[in-house]
């Protein structure tokens, strides 16, 4: 009788602690709904900002905003990527209005518009956020070209997407922007290319073997999110992130000077052979998405983007030199073995080798080549283009986005 006692009680103590338990955890997440929903920060979905795309990995997701966006005006309404991942300053119709030339601007995160990588905080802080349609380099390329050539009613449409590479830009025309009869496409390349495919040689591989990222991302999209977890988001953000994102930095800083002598020429020679050999699948996805435009009748420019790195560029400002010698935005588990290969590639690789071999494949199609690091050389110190590695200050954005327009301008016809 005693065991049957013991065996009675242990369920009925069970119970409670199970119904105390469901208790707590309800009363948690219905006090969350209720101060959540009282200060209008209710959401039912996790923040996420990509999808998962079978023809290119991910694409920007439809309907979303910038994040943390640098405005004009902070009256200026929102910019919202639309149904194609299109961002831009009017509603893009598959028709293409009248009397319009329509530019596409394709890459990474440069001509996305994004700002300061972390780690860069720490020699001078820029705006972390994404710079509006309007203040990035596709609204002032736009508005540039509008200035210059008021007889002509342009429509200039960012494309690009952070950590897009050159063979994604290609499905991507093939998948979508193809059906929108471009006249123009710009492609500003150069980094993720670098970082992601010609370190392997194997660009295609690099991005599926990040599927698995983005279909977790999106599994955590669809899912429902307890208001105790946002409630809990919104309490580390404003009292933990500042600390922990300190520490990140830390971690991303490379705690030594990038003009030592092994990042030396002499050290980049002796990997030049095994470079150029990783570098040839870039330059035959290049031959690729040109015959896919002339195919269509459209017509290319192909700039590689502004790198700090790079040894042919502008005259650093005293913040610039800094971030140019002593950070590096490379993921801190890197081997530094591959650390090293990386920035002996992102010195003197263009210059050396890929820039030439890039120019003579463009150009020998008909296409415009633009190499915006030699452009830039005459900009004098007191002008800051870059907020780290790679990524422009407003100034900056207007300033690639005038290049880019002075090419552009070359390639219209002569105004009546």
């Amino acid at each position: 009788m005693a065991a049957f006692a013991k065996i009675d009680r242990f369920f009925r103590n069970f119970g409670l602690y199970l119904f105390f338990s469901a208790l707590i955890l309800v009363t948690l997440e219905a006090t969350s709904y209720l101060f959540l929903r009282s200060q209008g920060l209710l959401s039912d979905r996790y923040p996420y900002n990509q999808v998962v795309s079978g023809y290119y990995v991910f694409k920007n997701t439809p309907g979303s905003h910038f994040w943390n966006e640098v405005k004009e005006s902070p009256s200026d309404p929102p910019t919202v990527v639309d149904g194609n991942g299109f961002i831009s300053d009017n509603p893009i119709l598959l028709e293409k209005p009248e009397g319009t030339i329509r530019i596409f601007l394709m890459g990474g995160s440069a001509v996305y518009g994004v700002g300061q990588f972390p780690p860069f905080a720490a020699v001078h802080p820029y705006h972390p956020g994404v710079l509006s349609f309007a203040l990035g380099p596709a609204g002032q390329l736009e508005r540039f070209l509008q200035a210059q050539r008021p007889d002509l009613k342009f429509e200039v449409i960012n494309a690009a997407a952070t950590d897009r590479m050159l063979h994604q830009s290609m499905l991507y025309y093939l998948e979508t922007i193809s059906r929108y009869s471009p006249d123009l496409v710009i492609n500003v390349d150069g980094y993720n290319d670098l970082f992601y495919g010609m370190m392997s040689g194997r660009p295609y591989a690099q991005m599926e073997a990040r599927l698995g990222n983005y279909i977790a991302l999106l599994d955590q999209a669809h899912a429902y999110r307890p208001n105790m977890i946002q409630l809990a988001d919104l309490i580390y953000k404003k009292f933990f992130h500042a600390a922990v994102d300190e520490q990140l930095k830390k971690q991303f800083f490379l705690k030594e000077d990038l003009d030592q002598e092994k990042y030396a020429l002499t050290a980049y020679k002796k990997e030049e052979e095994g470079f150029i050999h990783s570098s040839q699948r870039f330059l035959q996805i290049l031959d690729h998405y040109m015959a896919i435009l002339t195919s269509d009748q459209v017509d290319f420019i192909f700039a590689i983007q502004p790198l700090l790195y790079r040894q042919v560029n502008k005259q650093w400002s005293p913040i610039e030199d800094t971030m140019r010698r002593t950070v590096f935005g490379v993921g801190p588990n890197m081997p530094p073995s591959v650390i090293d290969r990386f920035i002996l590639m992102s010195k003197y690789f263009f210059d050396h080798y890929l820039v030439e071999a890039s120019q003579t494949r463009v150009e020998k199609r008909g296409f415009g080549f633009l190499d915006l690091n030699r452009e830039i050389q005459s900009l004098p110190s007191d002008f800051e283009l870059y907020v780290d590695y790679c990524h422009f200050t407003v100034p900056g954005s207007a300033k690639v986005a005038s290049l880019l327009g002075q090419k552009v301008l070359e390639r219209l016809p002569p105004p009546p």
